[in-house]
C-alpha cells in the first residue's frame, strides 16, 4: 500500500495530539511541525504510510526522546478489557463456535469504549461483536485454518485490543503460538512492557517485530521475529496500521481490522466504518 496524499494531515494530527498530551509549548509545536512536513516533503512517494508514521517518531525525539506519550491511555485501555476477560471467556464458551466468537471480538476491540470510570457492558460488547456484519469475511476459513495449525502468530495492534488477541490465543490452543509486539512506543500500539503486564506470555511467545512506528514492515523485521513470521503457518495481522506496512508481503496473510478511514476504505474496496476479514494469498516472483 502506498502513501496516500490524506495520510499527511491525518499524521500531522497525530503528531499535535501528542504534543497536546505532553503540554508542549507554541515554539516548540511549530519546531516539531516545521521538522516532521519538511521530511515529508522529501519522502519517495512510492513509500507506505507507515513510513510518514515514522517521520511522526522522528519529528519528536529531539523533544521527548523514547517517552511514551499514551502510556496511561495504553494502561487504562488494557486495564479496562482485563477486568471483563473471565466473563468474557465464559460468554465465548457458551456459544457454539467459540472460536469464530473470540475472532469476531478480536476484530470488535477496535471499536471498544474505553474511558476514565466508563464500564463495558459484556452483553452489549459480545452482542455488538456477534452480530456485526463484516464487508469482507474469510473469518470461517481463517478458523478452519486455526483448528488444524501448528503455528500462529498474531501481529499486535493496539492496547485494550490487544487483551482480546489474548482470549483468542487461549481459546485456539494452537501449540505454537506467538504475538508480535513494537519495538519503541508508537501512539497506543502494544510494546513488550504492556504485553506482559496483560500476562501475554501465559497464552504464546512473546516477540519483538522490530517496527519502530505503527505498523509491522518487512523491510524493519528484526531476523529473529522475521524467521518465526516466514516459518508460521498462520499469520494474522491486526488493525490498519499492520495493513498498510503488510499488504504487498508476499506470503499468505489474514488481515483482520476495522476501516477506520476512506483511504483503507477504498483500498479494500469497502466502505468506512467496516469490519475486515481478509485472507491475502500468498503471492509468487
Amino acid at each position: 500500500m502506498k502513501i496516500d496524499l490524506r495520510c499527511i494531515p491525518c499524521n500531522l494530527s497525530s503528531l499535535l495530539r501528542i504534543l497536546d498530551v505532553n503540554n508542549a509549548g507554541e515554539e516548540e509545536k511549530k519546531q516539531v511541525v516545521r521538522t516532521f512536513l519538511k521530511e515529508v516533503a522529501e519522502m519517495d512517494w512510492s513509500d507506505t504510510p507507515i513510513d510518514i508514521g515514522r517521520k511522526v517518531g522522528e519529528a519528536l525525539e529531539p523533544l521527548f526522546g523514547n517517552h511514551d506519550a499514551f502510556r496511561d491511555v495504553k494502561r487504562l485501555s488494557n486495564r479496562s478489557l482485563m477486568e471483563i476477560y473471565d466473563d468474557l471467556k465464559e460468554e465465548l464458551l457458551k456459544l457454539d463456535d467459540p472460536l469464530l466468537g473470540a475472532l469476531k471480538l478480536s476484530v470488535a476491540g477496535n471499536i471498544i469504549d474505553v474511558a476514565p470510570g466508563h464500564k463495558i457492558d459484556i452483553h452489549k460488547t459480545m452482542k455488538d461483536a456477534l452480530s456485526r456484519p463484516f464487508a469482507i469475511d474469510d473469518l470461517e476459513e481463517l478458523a478452519q485454518r486455526i483448528r488444524s495449525t501448528d503455528s500462529l502468530l498474531i501481529v499486535g495492534d493496539n492496547c485494550g485490543e490487544a487483551v482480546l488477541d489474548k482470549l483468542l490465543l487461549e481459546l485456539s490452543g494452537v501449540p505454537n503460538s506467538y504475538f508480535s509486539v513494537r519495538t519503541i512506543p508508537a501512539l497506543n500500539d502494544i510494546t513488550m512492557r504492556e504485553a506482559l503486564e496483560i500476562g501475554m506470555d501465559e497464552v504464546a511467545t512473546i516477540i519483538d517485530s522490530g517496527a519502530d512506528a505503527p505498523g509491522a514492515q518487512e523491510k524493519t523485521m528484526q531476523r529473529g521475529f522475521f524467521d518465526v513470521y516466514s516459518r508460521a503457518d498462520v499469520v494474522i495481522s491486526k488493525g490498519q496500521g499492520n495493513l498498510e506496512g503488510l499488504s504487498s508481503a508476499k506470503r499468505e496473510i489474514f488481515f483482520l481490522l476495522m476501516a477506520k478511514c476512506d483511504v483503507i476504505g477504498g483500498f479494500l474496496g469497502v466502505p468506512k466504518g467496516s469490519f475486515v476479514a481478509y485472507r491475502k494469498a500468498e503471492s509468487r516472483g
